[in-house]
């Protein structure tokens, strides 16, 4: 049975007397509510159904209010991934996967946008139009900083929409080949590696509405950063609104993992694709290689969430799989077989080069079970019509419950440092994909390192560092205490709470809300001073981490 197409008639105009309010129809997606609606579309709303919210928020159902936000992660995942054509348009079924690939390979990769010498970026200048066709791409310049350019074959014209070319090797940053020797200590995390013995490869793309914002106020390089903020700007990107279909600033995260042999590529979304590894001696290595989609992020700016709504995704396969449906079928990130391997453990580097030993990794917060009832209703949905997003799960979405509540300082006590970092008091208040935060699940840890602006000299104490195997966190005098229910139902803060221990993995909104912008830079400055290029704080970036870890210096002619 194939998923149909509905039709957009359901979103014509309301008429309604004069001075009355007009109240939009419920969107499609919604039909079914709170259940998964199996007839599913190609549109991607601006933002969730206000008015549902709003109902739902007054009743205090606010388990339907986070199952609204994850029908609409749902409809943005289907619509991103919809097969889409050059010009734009969307297919009639979701599974008519030979009339295009994705809607999201019509967008800019974040190093067209963000080059590795800071140029000018070539499609600034279009119209938002033309930003959303891209069906070229300039690979003169490397996919990353350090990595030589791709060696294509005579007359190859790199396509886009149907290869990947991938360098990046850590989710956050910019680790490559070229500099995974040395610069380990300064990326956010490590390079992951699967059970193959691969490198996960990770990309970004940019939605026209954000690269037009970027190239308006020239924000692709760290030049135009320092112009920006020195002539008082404020990094706010376009925000969506529910009643225009794709609307506002999106921000998409992928994790690829390299297909072999013992890989059921029918399970995975799968493309062609060019990756500059690291080779046995340390230096990069170009390969041709089919990859599977494991991981997705989704990142959308609207106008209930101007902390933006934040949807994750994995393969259904990355931790286990059902040894009795599929005995030959294998966990990409997982040896089911080895029950005392550590977990999440970032592997080491010996000269420089990575020993491909597996990472075993676990997830320390389990998806919740209403997420997973409503994963088995879109499987079951997709299923019928054979789609292989079926294959694929939501693991949950955050969301500002209070968009205009101020993050605390990282002193004003427990539970709020620590829960409302970012502001906006999200919930949950912890996300993280195991593709692409594996090593951000500490799990149990003292509360300063999941609060913001925590200074050297409070002495927050030192965690497992799993760059140096066998180092403990040390003793405590006295024993902190431990963080109880009975101290989260209490009326006042707990103080000074810097050494409490909490339980913590990572918040995509808490990460992101660290994130800045470029307010001085001096590119004649030694590695031992660079220190004094600055960059602003919390919550001047906008939530997107691009501005600081993409951009480049762009060089005077």
């Amino acid at each position: 049975m194939a998923v149909i197409l509905q039709c957009a008639v359901a979103f014509a105009p309301v008429t309604k007397p004069a001075n009355a309010q007009v109240v939009m129809p419920m969107p499609p997606y919604l039909a079914n509510f709170p259940n998964f609606a199996p007839a599913v579309t190609p549109r991607m709303p601006g933002d969730v159904d206000i008015a549902l919210k709003t109902r739902l928020e007054k009743a205090k159902q606010f388990a339907k209010v986070q199952r609204e936000f994850d029908l609409n992660a749902w409809q943005m995942f289907l619509a991103l991934n919809w097969p889409t054509n050059n010009q734009g348009k969307a297919a009639p079924t979701l599974e008519d996967t030979s009339f295009g690939p994705p809607h999201w390979t019509l967008w800019h990769n974040s190093s067209a946008i963000f080059q590795d010498d800071g140029a000018v970026p070539q499609t600034c200048g279009q119209s938002i139009a033309a930003l959303g066709l891209t069906l070229s791409r300039n690979l003169a310049r490397p996919v990353s900083r350090g990595l030589p350019p791709f060696r294509l074959t005579a007359n190859a014209a790199p396509n886009p929409r149907t290869t990947r070319y991938l360098g990046v090797v850590s989710a956050v940053g910019e680790l490559n080949a070229a500099n995974l020797g040395s610069d380990i200590q300064q990326a956010f995390t490590g390079p992951l590696i699967d059970q193959n013995g691969n490198f996960v490869f990770y990309e970004i793309m940019i939605d026209p509405n954000e690269v037009n914002y970027l190239c308006a106020n020239k924000l692709y390089n760290i030049n135009g950063q320092v112009a920006f903020t020195g002539n008082g700007g404020k990094v706010d990107m376009p925000i969506g609104h529910p009643n225009q279909d794709w609307s506002g600033s999106f921000e998409l995260k992928f994790a690829w993992k390299i297909l072999g042999p013992k890989d059921d590529t029918s399970r995975f979304f799968v493309q062609d694709a060019l990756v500059m590894d690291q080779g046995p001696d340390g230096k990069p290595l170009q390969r041709s290689v089919k990859v599977g989609l494991v991981g997705m992020h989704i990142g959308h700016k609207s106008e209930t969430s101007p902390q933006w709504i934040w949807a994750t995704f994995e393969q259904v396969d990355n931790l286990d799989v059902d040894p009795v449906a599929h005995p030959n079928l294998h966990a990409s990130f997982n040896d089911p077989n080895c029950p005392i391997c550590a977990t999440n453990i970032q592997p080491v580097a010996t000269n420089g080069v990575y020993p491909r030993v597996p990472v075993q990794v676990a997830r320390t917060i389990p998806i919740p079970k209403d997420k997973a009832a409503l994963n088995a209703q879109v499987a079951a949905a997709l299923g019928k019509g054979k789609s292989v997003w079926q294959y694929y799960e939501l693991i949950d979405t955050q969301w500002p419950t209070d968009p205009t509540s101020a993050p605390p300082a990282w002193n004003s006590g427990l539970s709020q440092a620590v829960s409302n970092k970012p502001g906006g008091q999200p919930t949950p208040v912890f996300l993280t994909n195991i593709t692409m935060e594996t090593y951000f699940q500490a799990g149990n840890q003292p509360a300063c390192h999941q609060e913001e602006g925590v200074p050297q000299s409070a002495n927050c104490p030192p965690v497992y560092n799993s760059q140096a195997p066998g180092t403990a966190i040390p003793a405590y005098t006295p024993a902190p205490p431990f963080w109880t229910s009975t101290l989260n139902n209490g009326s006042a803060p707990v103080l000074p709470g810097i050494s409490t221990q909490v339980l913590a993995t990572e918040s995509c909104m808490g990460c992101h809300s660290s994130a800045g912008v470029w307010t001085s830079y001096n590119p004649q400055l030694p590695p031992s001073k660079q220190a004094a290029n600055a960059q602003s704080g919390q919550l001047t970036g906008d939530f997107s981490w691009l501005l600081t870890q993409k951009a480049s210096w762009q060089a005077a002619p």
